[in-house]
């Protein structure tokens, strides 16, 4: 047996109890740093591949539940509110184009898109075409700018617009514009009708 009164079996014992305390530290940092990391990795590994599977269900149509069928329902909407839209504008114009009032259309910076028939009657033009046409070109050029600086002021402020004014040929005319609002500070351009005014 041990005498711990021996020098050599108490230097055994010292170091037979720092070894064990040396071998615990290594198996605790051992621990810390590899195994415990490993156990945690796995267990995320488990954790990403449910999740994973969850959104490549999600991913996949399965009859109305996911959200790819999702997307492609309003897809499907979005592309019959697009023709729907297209025919309305088209319905609108056949019926201001064959309307008795003088009328043009502009864009959003105030850019001639648009007139119906009335209008070039009323100018005089057989414009078959609008490029390159300007509405202004109607109006008498001393007042040309005037107008101008007035409906760009309308542009600006999303506002309704009314002129009386003189054409190129000197009758008295009335613009009534009326923008086309997507909301109070945008729009989408113009709608404006023209009146010859007569004189009394």
């Amino acid at each position: 047996m041990f005498n711990f009164q021996d020098l050599e079996h108490l230097t055994f014992l010292t170091t037979l109890a720092g070894a064990v305390g040396a071998v615990g530290t290594i198996l605790s940092v051992l621990w810390v740093k590899g195994v415990k990391p490993a156990i945690k990795f796995v267990n995320s590994q488990e954790m990403m591949s449910r999740s994973i599977n969850e959104i490549k269900h999600e991913l996949t149509t399965n009859g109305g539940n996911s959200l790819k069928d999702t997307i492609i329902g309003l897809r499907t909407t979005c592309n019959r509110i697009e023709i729907r839209q297209k025919i309305i504008e088209q319905r609108t114009r056949a019926a201001l184009h064959y309307n008795d009032t003088a009328m043009f259309e502009t864009n959003n910076l105030g850019r001639l898109i648009w007139t119906n028939t009335k209008f070039y009657e009323l100018t005089g033009d057989a414009v078959d075409s609008v490029d390159g046409y300007d509405w202004l070109t109607y109006i008498n050029e001393y007042e040309r700018e005037e107008c101008f600086n007035e409906f760009q002021s309308c542009l600006t402020m999303n506002r309704k617009f009314i002129k009386i004014t003189k054409n190129c040929s000197g009758t008295g005319i009335k613009l009534v514009g009326f923008p086309y609002k997507i909301n109070e500070h945008e729009h989408g351009g113009f709608l404006v009708s023209v009146s010859e005014i007569k004189e009394t």
